[in-house]
């Protein structure tokens, strides 16, 4: 009986469209989510300080996309809590753009997380992107030692010489020595150097985001002073934390794998009173770590004082230094006074990659000797809707309400033609109304299977005797 009831529950809720075990129950439920009411920001050449103000109490745990188990904090059951990430790693990135008064705004970026739960993803968690701009000292070059090679080169005894070069750089004329100190502080205020990573083609495009292959400029940046030089060494490509990393130019600057990284382009020096702005730009195919859609760039700035010695990158691997660079760098020229670091990240997705990885491991799970076509993923599972599995519940249940029943009718017969049987032989046995039954009955047992006689072996037997 309650089988009966159970299918005819699944009939009526196949008939009337609606499951009981529709997989959108868990959408009727409400969603409390706890929601971001602000988001204070802090930021420097070193460090991205976040804010995240919350409407409720905040138990879960905010991450940086990427990275939830590297750049994290855990909630503490506050509306507040504090990230700190470093400007290096941890998917920051630095973009530029002009303001309304045609000045340089340099600004940071984050994609943060805020996991509801500590361990567990809800569709309830948020993604805010989170923005802070840098102050416009915030890039100084900070080099005590480039300070002090000016400075001497101000100091110098041969006023002429020092006049006469100073201006071939771009420095006042007729000035004193105070003077001339106080014009290098304040061109020591504007000495700057960053890195940008950008797609070549930015026409129509709707985020930063970049596929593997697709064709992206390293560009850097530098604003310093007249009679510096520099040029770009010891680049390497890392996923955000430095668990893997790639060399792409090494301590001479020369590219380590074309493919990878070639040689970066310095373009037109544009000078800025006494100052001087270049760029140096290198092209290369967009890459990525297996692990990780963030690719970070790092490289140093080598400066030197007048033009940098130059580098024949063709000379052989176990060539002396000596012979590789073009001229010592104990000359007054050339001089190498310090080294500065720049770096930046991109987001590279790579879906023709994945997908293709995708095709290959389910060709290679395939076995088409014993099977046609290729095996599903996992363990040959297939997936039906589930009115159709109530349906089919509702299929078997009849089948076998239907086999039941025939058995059931099977077994009424048999018992009902047995009956019979026993009743013609109870009265073939122990009749005795008349002499003819008796022989008759005498002449079934001498014939009947069940007391082991045959006709054949009876018929050279005797009779039985008269019957009284």
């Amino acid at each position: 009986m309650y089988a009966i009831h159970f299918l005819l529950f699944l009939i009526l809720t196949v008939y009337s469209g609606k499951s009981a075990f529709s997989p959108k129950l868990r959408y009727q439920f409400p969603l409390l989510a706890n929601k971001i009411s602000d988001v204070q920001t802090s930021c420097d050449s070193e460090n991205f300080n976040i804010t995240v103000i919350t409407k409720n109490a905040f138990k879960g745990v905010a991450f940086a996309k990427d990275f939830a188990q590297e750049c994290k904090v855990f909630g503490t059951s506050t509306e507040k809590l504090f990230l700190s990430l470093p400007t290096s790693g941890c998917g920051v990135r630095l973009t530029t753009s002009a303001d309304d008064n045609g000045n340089v705004q340099m600004t940071y970026s984050v994609l943060l997380v805020l996991q509801q739960d500590r361990h567990l993803r809800q569709i309830s968690d948020q993604e805010k992107l989170v923005r802070c701009h840098i102050r416009d000292d915030a890039f100084l070059v900070k080099s005590p030692p480039l300070f002090k090679a000016l400075k001497s080169g101000i100091e110098q005894k041969d006023v002429n010489y020092r006049v006469g070069r100073l201006m071939n750089e771009g420095w006042s004329k007729d000035l004193n020595e105070k003077e001339l100190e106080e014009e290098l502080n304040e061109a020591m205020s504007a000495a700057r150097a960053w890195m940008e990573i950008t797609p070549e083609k930015q026409e129509n495009r709707m985020s930063d985001r970049v596929e593997v292959g697709e064709t992206i400029l390293l560009t850097v940046k530098s604003t310093l002073p007249g009679g510096i030089g520099w040029r770009i060494v010891d680049c390497t490509a890392h996923d955000g934390l430095g668990d893997s990393s790639q060399k792409l130019l090494d301590d001479y600057g020369c590219p380590i794998d074309e493919a990878l990284l070639p040689s970066p382009k310095f373009g037109p020096i544009r000078p800025i009173a006494s100052m001087r702005h270049q760029e140096a730009v290198a092209k290369f195919a967009a890459f990525k770590f297996p692990d990780r859609d963030r690719l970070h760039l790092q490289c140093r700035l080598q400066i030197c004082k007048g033009l940098c010695a130059k580098v024949d990158c063709q000379q052989e691997m176990n060539n002396t230094s000596d012979s590789r660079v073009g001229r010592s760098n104990l000359e007054d020229d050339g001089e190498v006074l310090d080294r500065l670091e720049v770096y930046n990240s991109v987001e590279v997705i790579a879906p023709e990659i994945d997908d293709a990885s995708e095709f290959r491991k389910k060709i290679k799970s395939a076995d088409f000797d014993s099977y046609p076509f290729p095996k599903i993923p996992g363990d040959r599972t297939f997936c039906v809707s589930v009115d159709k599995m109530a349906l089919t519940f509702c299929v078997l249940g009849l089948i076998f309400i239907i086999a039941i029943g025939a058995v059931a009718c099977a077994l009424l017969l048999g018992r009902k033609s047995r009956n019979n049987a026993l009743h013609n032989y109870t009265r073939s046995l122990f009749s005795s109304s008349s002499s003819g039954s008796a022989i008759g009955s005498k002449l079934l047992l001498q014939e009947s299977p069940i007391f082991g006689h045959s006709s054949s072996s009876n018929s050279n037997r005797m009779q039985y005797g008269r019957i009284l």
